[in-house]
């Protein structure tokens, strides 16, 4: 399984400030009105999934539990004058999410799919590590979480089923075409061979007489680019090999050739050259040492298996989303408080 789709939606949930511009100034961007309703009874149905109900006091209490969550882990600040809009997208986004598990539990029940121990072994050991980013424990998640500790032991429990019943429509049946692979890897090394071009085409400009500074500004990958490609004074065993033995063997002031490591394509530009002193009685010996400053191209990696789980995992989030498309389109779904909410 590349991913757990449910029992995380708090984790998921779309960055507020794309729609209510939260962190913005005012200024910037006119605020829309927030189109609230008057709060209805706790017991209003909102929506209707296949005979599943649910209430306003259950939407809005989950709503405001992700949007807590978002406040106090994402320390997401939302204007006051803002407030309102806010709750709005969390009470859709609670909607969404009600929909896709009831579907998704639906279907699995249908399926016969159960969860044994071996797979709620498995999900808790996914639960922690999706959990690392926050520094949070399993235990944080059900106790911290943006709903009660009672629902988020619900919550993950149902996130068993789902997952095991994707695992069961989409990841055990997934397949790449035998030279979909192969075709991507062709795809990158011909890019890798634009990028030798490219660094040969720089090193023409310096060897023309364009600022080294101000083209490994614009083009080096390396964080040195910020000090125009300045990577300081060093000794030797302090580069890798190829590096260092060609900016130890290449004339000061010079525009080095082309040369590659496992980083990449660089230019080498040495701007000073010690050579080594012999210890006297009065002073320590000097180490060999140059100052450089380089120009570093970035080629695109060639992993076959970082390729193929790369591929997989894009395969595998289309097929579970048209299998939830397939599933909605069946179900009958229902949105009181947004008719014109899409699903």
């Amino acid at each position: 399984m590349y991913k757990m789709l449910y029992i995380y939606p708090f984790l998921t949930a779309c960055a507020l400030m794309l729609t209510c511009g939260c962190g913005r100034d005012n200024n910037e961007q006119p605020l829309k009105p927030a189109s609230v309703p008057a709060v209805p009874n706790a017991d209003y149905v909102v929506a209707m999934i296949n005979s599943t109900p649910l209430t306003w006091a259950d939407m809005d209490r989950r709503a405001m539990g992700y949007l807590r969550d978002e406040q106090k882990t994402n320390h997401l600040i939302i204007p006051e004058t803002r407030m309102e809009e806010a709750k709005e997208h969390f009470r859709k986004r609670s909607i969404q999410a009600f929909a896709f598990k009831t579907v998704m539990i639906d279907a699995a029940t249908k399926n016969n799919i159960k969860v044994l121990p071996k797979d709620r072994e498995r999900g808790f050991k996914r639960l922690a590590i999706s959990l690392e980013s926050r520094s949070w424990t399993t235990n944080d998640f059900f106790n911290n979480g943006p709903m009660p500790p009672a629902v988020m032991h619900k919550e993950f429990e149902d996130g068993l089923i789902i997952d095991k019943y994707i695992a069961a429509e989409v990841s055990d049946k997934l397949t790449l075409a035998p030279d979909t692979v192969k075709k991507v890897i062709e795809s990158i090394t011909a890019t890798n061979v634009l990028k030798r071009a490219q660094a040969d085409n720089i090193r023409q400009q310096l060897v023309d007489g364009a600022s080294f500074e101000k083209l490994a500004a614009k083009y080096s990958a390396c964080k040195s680019s910020k000090k125009g490609g300045d990577l300081g004074e060093f000794k030797r065993g302090k580069m890798h090999k190829i590096f260092e033995e060609a900016a130890f063997s290449q004339k000061v002031g010079e525009i080095g050739p082309v040369i590659k490591t496992p980083y990449g394509f660089h230019i080498i530009k040495v701007a000073a050259h010690t050579e080594k002193q012999a210890a006297t009685d009065s002073t320590p010996e000097i180490p060999e040492s140059v100052r450089a400053s380089h120009i570093l191209i970035r080629p695109i990696p060639i992993d076959k298996k970082r390729i193929t789980d790369s591929l997989k995992k894009k395969q595998f989030e289309f097929e579970s989303k048209k299998l939830y498309r397939k599933l909605v389109s069946e179900a009958d779904v229902r949105c009181f408080l947004y008719e014109d909410m899409q699903f």
